[in-house]
């Protein structure tokens, strides 16, 4: 029998990029510039007069894309950046010295957030671990910092500010920019999935536990009828209570339009709180203050991610058998009488019984290490002949089943039949030899010997696979 390696993805993907063809340079070219344009106008739209952008996503969008999409981190799609921030600021009007100044500062640190965004695993960068949050601070912060060091001298020559000022007041509004669009585009599950069954659409999510999003509402109403400082933190036990029962992303989305909500609101009066006399420094510190609290919220998802994954993975490993993969004998039985006696009872049900033949003189002549290598690969053999959505399990040693749910008889013959072939057409190499095995098949029908449990079936199935080994093996007989 052929093995078929078991391998985990994320341990074998080669992290060196693909070449880039000049249609796929060119694509990233036009994706990157027109998204870059777009969010540089709208930047520029809130642009106050006398100082820099209020609101400037371009930087955090284009880190992100090039986090979230790596076949657009190339020299084209670099460029296409260029050229977006370039065209933006020159159809406004933008004089080339400062427009090139502002745009390396732009640039620079996005730059800086994608490489140090490159030797992140996966899991850090969808934010799946509580450290997580805390790298995407740190990450912004520095990208915050070189942008703002790079262009902050330009405040002296366009907006006559000092270069402190002007430092600050960059770095706090690529801070909180970073921080309010990042975590939404890192953890935005791909749209390619969608298609099939495995991702629950947004609505569906809230629709099924409605009560934290109605009190994160209730409470920024609170904040803008009560008003006064406190008002800021009015919604957070409400983002909290949504951490904790929605999925890393609905709880991004949902920090991101209670933190884009706050510097708006605020600013534009609907929350009052109370004006400094230092307009810039109080924006400064309000920008600044709403986003740190928003790591709160992602913080607590990303724990409640990271504990909801490892809950997984021990249900995995407490239902599947260690070295074939396929489900162990209990989870096996509990799933086949869920089958038989459930919802999907009505619909026929066939069980096969696997056996390998003559699977105790492999141990004997090859050793144990070559008999577990078999059962790999058999395990294989059979999951690859059969559809994906029927069930098999490990029952002990060489021993397995198949469910196969909404078959006939014919259909549940047939398939046996090619397991057999498969099976047989197989060879697995083994210093030099090879080794050839056989399997005995029992089938058992629900039409041809109704049962009211699971087990019933099984050992009629059971018997079945006796008959067959006494009539000589290799073959699948029907019960």
């Amino acid at each position: 029998m052929l093995v078929t390696e078991r391998t985990m993805a994320a341990a074998q993907i080669k992290t060196q990029p693909l070449p880039v063809s000049l249609q796929q340079g060119v694509i990233a070219f036009f994706i990157v510039g027109v998204m870059i344009l777009m969010a540089s106008l709208f930047g520029i739209l809130t642009r106050p007069m006398g100082f820099l952008a209020a609101f400037w996503p371009a930087n955090a969008i284009l880190l992100g894309l090039m986090v979230c999409m790596p076949r657009l981190a190339n020299p084209w799609g670099w460029l296409g950046a260029l050229a977006g921030y370039l065209l933006a600021d020159f159809s406004t009007g933008g004089e080339i010295t400062v427009t090139f100044w502002l745009t390396f500062a732009n640039m620079a640190g996005a730059v800086t957030g994608y490489l140090l965004y490159r030797p992140m695993s996966g899991v850090d960068r969808r934010l799946g671990r509580p450290q997580s949050v805390l790298y995407l601070l740190a990450i912004c912060s520095a990208a915050a910092a070189v942008s703002a060091l790079a262009g902050a001298g330009a405040a002296g020559i366009v907006f006559d500010r000092g270069f402190l000022i002007g430092f600050e007041f960059w770095f706090v509004t690529e801070l909180v920019n970073s921080l309010v669009i990042l975590p939404v585009m890192l953890t935005a599950p791909d749209p390619t999935r969608f298609k099939g069954t495995g991702h629950t659409s947004f609505r569906a999510v809230i629709g099924a536990n409605w009560l934290p999003a109605a009190a994160l509402a209730a409470s920024l109403v609170a904040g803008v009828i009560v008003g006064g400082p406190g008002a800021i933190a009015f919604p957070v036990p409400a983002l909290l209570w949504c951490a904790l029962f929605y999925p890393m992303f609905v709880t991004a989305v949902m920090t991101s339009a209670f933190s884009a909500w706050l510097l708006i609101a605020i600013p534009l009066g609907f929350i009052d709180i109370g004006v400094s006399s230092n307009q810039l420094e109080w924006t400064s510190s309000l920008r600044l203050g709403v986003a740190l609290m928003a790591l709160g919220p992602l913080t607590v998802a990303a724990i409640n991610s990271a504990r909801a994954e490892l809950m997984n993975r021990l249900a995995y490993v407490a239902d599947h058998c260690s070295l074939t993969g396929v489900l162990s004998r209990r989870a096996f039985i509990d799933f086949g009488s869920k089958v038989v006696t459930g919802a999907d009872g009505t619909r026929p049900v066939a069980v096969l019984m696997l056996d390998i033949d003559h699977f105790k003189s492999v141990n004997d002549r090859y050793g144990h290490a070559a008999g577990d290598r078999v059962l790999t690969a058999f395990a294989d053999v059979v999951a690859e002949t059969v559809r994906s959505r029927d069930v098999i399990g490990r029952l002990g040693g060489e021993e397995f089943a198949i469910v196969l749910s909404g078959v006939t008889e014919a259909h549940a013959k047939q398939v046996a039949e090619r397991i057999v072939e498969a099976v047989e057409a197989g060879r697995l190499p083994e210093d030099g030899q090879s080794i050839g095995v056989t399997v005995s098949i029992g089938v058992a029908h629900s039409t041809r010997r109704p049962a009211s449990r699971f087990e019933d079936l099984l050992a009629v199935a059971d018997e079945a696979l006796y008959r067959a080994k006494k009539a000589g093996r290799n073959r699948a007989i029907m019960a």
